[in-house]
């Protein structure tokens, strides 16, 4: 789902997000992979990455892993994979660690969803994420405001034509 329009001039850099880790960048993050699609989600310690996994996962979502992600640049995209530290387990805030279920070990990345507690415009601009040459759609998500169904709805279905 990598998109060849919107804002690349000011494409939200990835590597400010992490360090390499040899050849990848190794984030604080967690990633899913649905239906062989790759969602990255990105943000502050607390932010709700994990709960918005845990309903991705509800609607048939597998896990990568939980807190750490590695992003790798080739000639094809980028591409998300678990880290070989990974533990089978996803943290459920305030109720503990849970049994991730099923873990796929890498998937392209098709979707970068950056948790931040601010509204958010109801019909935002098309933004890209970015790192080494390689973009990426990127959505800006409340985490407070239930979206999951809409964000596996453009996985499923994808986003209408920009105007």
């Amino acid at each position: 789902m990598a998109e060849d329009r919107g804002d690349f001039a000011n494409a939200l850099d990835l590597a400010q997000f992490g360090h390499m880790h040899g050849a990848a960048l190794r984030l604080h993050a967690t990633a899913v992979a649905y239906e062989g699609r790759g969602v990255l989600i990105l943000g502050a310690s607390g932010a709700g990455k994990s709960s918005l996994a845990l309903d991705l996962i509800a609607f048939g979502a597998e896990l990568i892993c939980d807190d750490a992600i590695l992003l790798e640049a080739d000639t094809e995209g980028l591409s998300l994979r678990a880290p070989p530290e990974r533990l089978p387990m996803i943290e459920a805030r305030g109720i503990g660690l849970l049994n991730a279920g099923p873990l796929v070990d890498q998937a392209a990345l098709a979707l970068v969803l950056y948790l931040q507690d601010m509204p958010q415009p109801r019909l935002p601009a098309t933004r890209m994420a970015m790192w080494r040459g390689h973009f990426a759609r990127l959505l800006g998500v409340n985490a407070r405001v239930p979206q999951t169904s809409a964000v596996v709805h453009a996985l499923r279905h994808g986003f209408a034509p920009l105007a």
